[in-house]
């Protein structure tokens, strides 16, 4: 199962949520996010060792100031965390970068509404995948869950991570979602001491948990 933990800043958080069996970080570049990454602490990420996916986020960002980013901060993949339409990622997609692209839902979420997202994916085989979270005005970051029987409805074909409130106690449940197209969790509010900084033994002994 696939684990991105998102909203990281500190220096010293990140090289420790490096040594632990996950498979992205996620750098928000959204300045009305509590865990925005501004551009001094940018300079500082670039002159780590990134051992881990980089997933940069981003919010109805322009795609110059997306690849601006994109080599300083070593970002493996760029999720796209607001109104973006199809066109718009898939100028990302023609110079083979990868998206994860996020999706509030609410109760009354129409999957259809993505048919658009999902014939984009089929013409870029494993290089756009979406992500579920919880719908907010501050897109994203609530630390509230959304109700996952939802994803009953979602008939799609392409994979999707789970986001949105997980916390510790949620693994058991997480383990009991079925649904094929499920790619794993993004992990975010739940597991901090205060924002952009994340409780290591926490997510690790979640880890423990979620992989046995």
């Amino acid at each position: 199962m696939m684990i991105k933990v998102c909203g990281m800043r500190d220096i010293e958080n990140i090289n420790q949520l490096q040594e632990l069996d996950i498979d992205f970080m996620g750098i928000i570049r959204y300045s009305k996010s509590k865990r925005y990454v501004d551009d001094l602490q940018k300079e500082k990420v670039a002159q780590q060792t990134m051992n881990k996916g980089t997933v940069g986020v981003y919010v109805n960002e322009t795609l110059e100031n997306i690849l601006q980013d994109f080599i300083p901060l070593q970002l493996d993949v760029i999720q796209l965390h607001g109104n973006e339409d199809p066109a718009f990622a898939k100028a990302l997609l023609e110079i083979d970068i990868k998206i994860f692209k996020a999706f509030q839902v609410t109760e009354e979420f129409n999957f259809d509404s993505l048919k658009e997202w999902e014939a984009l994916a089929t013409q870029y085989v494993g290089k756009l995948f979406f992500l579920f979270d919880t719908a907010t005005p501050n897109y994203g970051g609530s630390g509230k869950k959304f109700n996952w029987s939802i994803l009953d409805s979602y008939k799609g074909e392409v994979p999707f991570l789970l986001s949105g409130g997980i916390s510790e106690k949620d693994a058991d449940a997480i383990k009991e979602l079925k649904h094929k197209m499920f790619l794993g969790v993004d992990l975010n509010s739940k597991f901090e001491t205060e924002p952009g900084v994340k409780d290591i033994e926490m997510i690790k002994t979640f880890i423990e948990k979620l992989r046995k």
